[in-house]
């Protein structure tokens, strides 16, 4: 006759276990539920009833609930295994200081009268189908409960890829415990009870044994054989109200919720929902209701925008995913094919008071992650990789994920150089895809107002090495101790005061700064000074004098592009005619490279050719200034712009 127990596996020959498990410790994060519900939420989306309506939204309930510990002998049983497991490791040579705190602070939990569980259910899902499986079939209650490192998901839409995910409930648990159960839409009714503590031990045949780390709170039939809790077994815990279910789904519940780490769980919950799922929820694919004694929000697309802009206005965690809506909702939408016609969205919209985001996202409307620099303003895009065709896309772009499905990056993939290659080949298309748009953007409307782009958002667009390597994060600025000019002085970033003084300093070489005779790239024939206005040839030599000074630039700053194109934004005081400008790149030898300017655009005018060192002169109004520059270095520089002006020309007689 078997029992209901907890069951610790014999350890035999297995090497012993501490508390450092990494599958668990990765989702850990005090005062952060997105682990959690990033993991809970995903789930119950990949599991959705494909035989319902399309307009019904899977359905997600967060609710916390207190237990008396006295009414449950399930408590009283793991107490004594956790009582046990002090002993073993009291008297073992390997014990740390950080075993010993893990099992005193799960005791110090269970001290308890009330235990705190946080139950999670769904609702329009299939559930988890397999409970009374034969050993020969798939079971996916198994593939939760009873498996480590394998993950087979019930539809091509799912999104995980390690099955690791599951460990995220337990980072949250003070016991290190959780529940499953279910109502499967094959039939199968199940509940189960699983810890991750480390070695313990039990008796065995008069001997107390050391035992594996896992333990299972089942129905125990022998010493090797055990299953899932069924609504016909006397257990009191399985048949408590909040698991008696009615409706398809399933329940995962975090015994012993750290409520002490996330005393205002609720809203915590309620952003990290709002922040991963924004676009399943903007669709409609995604409910979700968090509960408590004390409050009670409800998030689906009716309630989202109160939400965001009123309830959670003033949360900083929401503040690109405020961006991320009103792009969706009135940006511009452009479908474009990266394996396979209209695979990815893109949506862009341009705002004064945006700073750059470029957000990514999984068909089922779950964010990967959003990269973003708050110096960068006014652009918020989002790319959404859709399901079409045989997904080959979405499928590369999943292997391509981390365990906690937070980026896209070619690397992430050790075991498949072929999928190595074609998911960086992907990354770098979908980075000149965002790039193409932005450049073909309608720039009549936001000319006058724009000052950054995106381009240090992308993977670069003209690596071309061949490398199997792709990246979808935030491009790593160029990184430099310090430039110094031809005369000694010293660039620090983009602040440079480019003038020996503010008055200015006279010189017989018309166009010529005062200083030590700078380095120049060798050129077959001197390169003209040429006017991108049309109507002058810019200085030229004589026997007068020009006067040269530096106009008084608050800030400039260059933003490499792609290729060998590059934006810079001047912040100028005052209004300035006849300025020159002279790019300087800096050198490993702290010397610098003059640079050929190709061409050059004006904010407001159409791209003329240069093809000089110098540019001038130009007239720079008051505020910002864009200019687009096109460099025939074709490379990533650190580049840093020369300023000069002419204010003088007095002519000599002879």
């Amino acid at each position: 006759m078997g029992k209901i127990c907890w069951d610790f596996p014999l350890l035999g020959t297995g090497n012993e276990s501490g508390n450092n498990i990494a599958a668990i410790t990765m989702f850990k994060g005090s005062g952060v539920m997105d682990g959690l519900a990033r993991e809970i939420c995903q789930n119950s989306l990949d599991a959705k009833d494909s035989s319902l309506p399309s307009d019904n939204p899977v359905k997600v309930k967060f609710e916390l609930i207190d237990v008396k510990k006295s009414d449950y002998p399930m408590f009283k049983s793991y107490e004594e295994a956790v009582d046990r497991s002090i002993e073993y490791w009291d008297n073992s040579p390997l014990c740390t200081p950080s075993i010993k705190d893990f099992l005193s602070n799960i005791k110090s939990a269970l001290d308890s009268e009330t235990i705190p569980m946080l139950v999670m259910s769904d609702y329009n899902t299939v559930g988890l189908n397999g409970v009374n499986a034969s050993p020969h079939e798939q079971s996916f209650w198994n593939l939760l409960v009873n498996t480590e490192g394998i993950s087979i998901k019930q539809n091509d839409n799912s999104a995980g890829s390690f099955g690791i995910g599951k460990n995220a409930p337990f980072a949250y648990s003070a016991l290190n415990l959780v529940f499953y159960n279910t109502l499967a839409k094959d039939g199968g009714r199940a509940f189960e009870g699983v810890t991750r503590l480390v070695t313990t031990q039990k008796e065995y045949n008069g001997t107390m044994r050391p035992t594996q780390p896992i333990g299972k709170y089942l129905y125990l039939i022998d010493d090797y054989t055990g299953r899932p809790i069924l609504p016909s077994d006397d257990c009191p815990i399985a048949q408590m109200g909040v698991f008696n279910r009615t409706e398809i789904g399933t329940d995962v519940a975090v015994v012993g919720f750290k409520k002490s780490d996330y005393t205002d769980w609720e809203r915590l919950t309620a952003v990290a929902i709002i922040k991963n799922f924004v676009l399943a929820i903007i669709n409609g694919q995604l409910t979700v209701t968090v509960k408590s004694p004390k409050i009670e929000y409800v998030i689906d697309s009716e309630r989202l925008e109160q939400l965001l802009f009123i309830e959670f206005g003033d949360e900083p965690q929401l503040k690109y995913t405020r961006q991320t809506y009103e792009t969706i909702a009135n940006g511009e939408l452009i479908k474009t094919k990266i394996a396979e016609k209209d695979d990815l969205s893109i949506y862009v919209k341009y705002d004064e008071k945006y700073s750059a985001s470029l957000s990514r996202f999984r068909s089922t409307g779950m964010l990967i992650n959003t990269t973003t620099n708050d110096v960068l303003p006014h652009f918020s895009v989002v790319i959404i990789v859709n399901d079409v065709g045989e997904m080959r896309l979405s499928k590369t772009l999943r292997s391509a994920e981390p365990p906690q499905h937070t980026e896209w990056r070619a690397k992430n993939i050790t075991d498949n150089l072929t999928l190595k290659n074609r998911a960086g080949r992907y990354i770098r298309k979908i980075g000149k895809e965002i790039q193409s748009v932005l450049d073909d953007f309608d720039r009549a409307d936001i000319t006058d107002k724009m000052d950054a782009g995106i381009g240090n958002y992308l993977p670069d667009a003209s690596d071309s090495s061949g490398t199997t390597e792709g990246t979808d994060g935030l491009k790593t600025d160029v990184k430099i101790k310090e430039i110094k000019s031809y005369d000694g002085r010293v660039f620090y970033n983009s602040q440079y005061e480019s003038a020996e003084s503010a008055s200015g300093a006279e010189t017989q070489q018309s166009g010529v700064k005062t200083g030590k005779k700078k380095r120049k790239k060798r050129s077959k024939s001197k390169i003209p000074v040429v006017n991108p206005g049309g109507k002058s040839q810019g200085v030229s030599t004589g026997n007068g004098k020009v006067k040269i000074v530096s106009p008084k630039i608050v800030e400039h700053r260059t933003f490499y592009l792609a290729g060998n194109k590059y934006r810079c934004f001047i912040n100028s005081p005052d209004d300035y005619e006849k300025v020159f400008i002279q790019y300087f790149a800096g050198r490993d030898d702290d010397k610098q490279d003059s640079l050929v300017v190709k061409n050059l655009k004006l904010e407001g005018s159409p791209r003329i050719e240069i093809n000089s060192e110098k540019i001038g002169p130009i007239s720079l109004k008051k505020g910002i200034n864009t200019l687009y520059v096109e460099f025939s270095n074709n490379e990533i520089m650190a580049v840093v712009p020369v300023f000069t002006m002419e204010v003088s020309n007095e002519k000599q007689s002879n």
